[in-house]
Formats: C-alpha cells, structure tokens, sequence
C-alpha cells in the first residue's frame, strides 16, 4: 500500500486536523510558540551572554567579587530578554499566506504568499528533541535558506501545522489524514537507507582533521589567558630542550623516522575519527522516501532534519566518487536543486554513500538517467591544461638547479614538485570529459575527487562562452553553464574544447532550451 494508490479525498476539502494549535492557526488566529522555547533559546544563547566574564578575570583578583553580583545579573537580563523576544513573536495562518510578527522595539510583519513556499521541514536539534520540540522551516528558495522559522512547537503541533501549510500551498488536500499519512510513510520502504555499517564507511571516505583545527582556534581564541606565547619558538626551544632533544638525536635515524611516522599516524587516526564522528551526527537514521511532492529525507542524531525536496525543484545530479571509493563499489549522490539545503546551500545529499544499482532507482523518480557507462565521452585538448603548470614546473626546475650549488640534497626535492604538479595537470586533462546522451549533457572532473554531473538541457539557464590567453593560443574555447539556484557546484565549466565544437554544443543545447515547453517541465 502506498500513498499515492488511496482515493482522492474532494477537492478543497480539509484533511482531518487532530492538533489544537493547528486547528486555531487554520482559523487565522494569532498563535505563539510553546513556552518552553523561552527554554531552548536561553540555554543556547547563555554562552555567549556569559562571553565577557572572562575577560574580567584578566584584571586579576579585584574583578572576582563583582562576579557574584554580574553572573546572576547576566543570566536574568538573558532570560528576561528571550521571555520579551517570545511574548512578542505570533504567527497566522490566512487562507493565502503566513503572516508573522516579531520584534520588541521595532516591530516587524513578514507575510510568506504560500505559492511562493518551496518547502516546509522539520528540524530537531538535541535540547528541543528531548523537550518534544520541533522548529518549523518555510523556505521559498530566495537562495538565503529558510525564509521564515517556528521555533519551538510541539513535535505533534508542527507535524500538522507542516502539512496544514502544505495543503494550502496545493489548494488541494492529501488523500488520507495525517495519522494514517503517517502510518503509510513510515511502511512504505524507502528508496534509500543507511545502516550503522554503512555510516562508518562513509565516516572512513569523509577524513576531516577538523578537530585539530578547531583546537587551534580555541587555543588563539584564549591566547591572552595562557601563561605562554602559542607562536614563540623560544618557548617550545626550551621545552624541546627540557625534553633532552640532543638525546632524541643520538637514538639514530630510523628510530626518528619512526617517531615521525608515529606522529603521522596519530593525526591519520584522529582524521579517520573525526570523519566518522561527523557523518554519524549528521546522517544517522537516513532514510529516502519517495512522496506526492518529491523526495523526503530524514536524519540526524543529535539535530533529527525532516524535509521534503519538491521533484520539479531538482535541476542536475551529482555522482561523487574518488579512487578509493570507486575502487570498492561506492558512490555519493547530491541533486542541486533550487531548495536550499541549510548551510549546505542547493547542494542536498540524498544517497550518502550507496552502490551505482541503488542511484537508479532515485535518478528514475527524479526524472534523470545514468548513461554514462554507454556514452561515447569527448576529451578536452590537453595544451591549455598544462600550460599554466607548465610554466610553474619551469620556475621551480630552474630555481632547483641553482640550489644544485647551494644545497645539492634540496634540489631532487624541488624537481619532484616540479614533476608533480605536471603530472597533476595531466591528470586533470585525463578525467575531465563530457558527452550528450537523451538530452542529458554528462561531464567528468575531477581526479582525486571525481564528479559526474548529469545536467538534463533543458534545465540549462545561460551559456557562455570564454576563451583565456591559452584558449587564444590553442584554438580552444570554455563553456560555462548557469543553472538556476546557484549550487557550490556550479556554474558548470568546460575547459578547452576545440573553437568549433564549443560553440555546436552551446548552440545544440540552446536550441533545446528554446524548443521546451516550461510549463510542462513545471508540472512534471
């Protein structure tokens, strides 16, 4: 049984609603967020509001009895303040938009039209999740997230509220009420899920050595309370010398090389963890299911998301591998789309780590096919793309010949660079490709992080076509592609194709775009 095969419900008629709050919000009465929001935002905003009390602790002892009397001052001043921030927030729901008021001092009224709402998640971060809290998020994909947030409400009161404005945006209502909607969703196998075992594989392919970072930025943030200079090397002289570094010399040099290789592995290890870390908190539970809109993705542990990616909304697909990855089977799929995805901007990952056979299955909903393996792949010119590198390999292989008079051990060092990044130029020309299969433009790049986008034409915005210095040189040109929502992957570029053939792809591609009839596309 699925959701899509129930009866349709008449149209205009209201599906059940068994929430309080949501029946009063449907009525156009004004209505607050729960009070225990009060809560959740004091908490996460106590931190900063106590940021000042240690820079009162630089002034030595005369600052600690005031701290008696600021410390609770802060902490009342705070609360005082988010109670003022809640009592002053109301939100509406009208028969054709969602109006919300906020604002102490200076007043301000939002109105959201509801055909201009893109999507409306849920999202629950660990203090409201333990509450029974959830955030609601309208966004209208103006490209800066979400447009409008409830924080906080009741799980059960934001469930219904989420599809009350869903079903006012369709003008139509959902076949079956909320709590059998529920029941189906949740039976209904999805398209995609990962285990406790695959999240710690894909924890593995994502190495971060973020924590180190962040360590280093706490300890500059709290420099003036150390007792020492993070960045005086006379310091860490003297604690080397305290450590008898003469004696470390004296243990020979594979007992060094292995200490150094020690140390390599520590930082391999805390990369490896980090990495799992992170890809546990954010994606533990994913689960893809398909729904009248589109798609619908949940996960999170500590912040649990549930949003709903509309299918009309999804303008490429990403299939993100490397090495590695592709070596054992694995693939990452993200569609850019023009929904925001938070911080991640357009860019959503809707199939984290997952083998080819299980991408079809959510290409094909999503109206995309993969060719790729059956289409005949045009490569750029490799001049252009080793030139610049070229001319870098140069500087550095004659400044390593005159280092052969100076430091003779230093210059095979400075040659192997040189090599080296000829050889990444080279690799860069070797994986960078494309082809235009079923009205589908595919482009490969990439060789440690390798990208296959799948860009069906007539989702193709603009195309220009830009010709470099080495362009001119090699009768090349580029083309780079604009595509509506703007994406940390796009615009699109393809580098170096030969003059003619650059501006017969542009103009093949335009002439699909100009041919389509959009409003089909729309209701697709």
């Amino acid at each position: 049984m699925n959701e899509a095969a129930a009866p349709p419900r008449p149209w205009g008629e209201e599906r059940p609603i068994t929430s309080e709050a949501a029946v009063a919000a449907a009525a156009g009465e004004p209505q607050r967020t729960h009070p225990l929001s009060i809560v959740t935002g004091f908490i996460a905003a106590l931190p900063q509001a106590l940021y000042a009390i240690p820079a009162l602790l630089v002034g030595g002892g005369k600052a600690l009895p005031f701290l008696i009397f600021i410390i609770p001052t802060i902490i009342a001043l705070s609360g005082f303040a988010r109670w003022l921030t809640w009592r002053h927030f109301t939100y509406r729901i009208g028969e054709e938009e969602i109006r919300i008021d906020q604002g102490v001092v200076s007043r301000q009224s939002r109105s959201v039209p509801f055909e201009r709402i893109q999507d409306v998640g849920l999202e629950q971060k660990l203090l409201p999740r333990l509450l029974g809290l959830a955030a609601v998020k309208i966004e209208t994909g103006g490209g800066k997230g979400e447009d409008a947030e409830l924080s906080y409400l009741k799980l059960a009161d934001a469930e219904a509220l989420r599809d009350l404005i869903r079903d006012r945006k369709q003008g139509v209502i959902s076949e079956t009420n909320a709590a059998a909607k529920a029941t189906v969703e949740d039976e209904a196998p999805p398209l995609f899920a990962m285990d406790t075992r695959r999240l710690i594989i894909a924890g593995l392919f994502n190495f971060s050595l973020v924590v180190i970072g962040l360590t280093f930025a706490f300890l500059t943030q709290i420099q003036d309370f150390l007792p020492f200079d993070l960045y005086d090397t006379e310091f860490w002289m003297g604690v080397a010398g305290r450590v008898h570094i003469e004696e470390i010399r004296t243990i020979g040099l594979a007992a060094q090389i292995m200490a150094a290789l020690g140390g390599v592995l520590i930082l391999i290890a805390v990369g490896i963890l980090s990495g799992i870390i992170r890809t546990v908190l954010r994606d533990y539970g994913f689960r893809l299911s398909r729904v009248p809109a589109g798609f619908r993705r949940q996960r999170g542990l500590l912040t649990l998301t549930d949003v709903v990616l509309p299918r009309h909304r999804v303008q490429a697909a990403l299939i993100l591998s490397g090495p590695i990855r592709r070596h054992f089977g694995w693939r990452e799929l993200k569609f850019q789309s023009l929904a925001q995805d938070s911080k991640a901007g357009s860019d959503h990952s809707v199939a984290p780590l997952a083998h080819p056979q299980e991408l079809e299955p959510i290409l094909t909903e999503a109206g995309l096919e993969n060719a790729a393996d059956a289409a005949r792949f045009h490569r750029a010119k490799l001049g252009p793309f080793l030139l610049n590198w070229s001319i870098l390999a140069l500087l550095i292989g004659g400044g390593a010949t005159a280092l052969l008079f100076i430091a003779p051990l230093a210059a095979p060092v400075a040659y192997a660079i040189a090599g080296w990044f000829l050889l990444l130029a080279w690799l860069r020309w070797r994986y960078h490709r494309h082809a235009l299969v079923g009205g589908q433009l595919y482009v490969q790049t990439g060789w440690w992080r390798q990208r296959l986008t799948l860009l069906p034409m007539v989702k193709t915005q603009s195309i220009d076509l830009v010709r470099s210095p080495a362009d001119r040189l090699f009768g090349t040109a580029g083309l780079v592609f604009g595509v509506a929502g703007g994406s940390a992957s796009f615009p699109l570029h393809l580098r170096a194709l030969p003059l003619a053939d650059a501006a017969a792809l542009r103009e093949t591609i335009m002439a699909a775009v100009t041919r389509v009839d959009f409003s089909e596309v729309n209701e697709a």
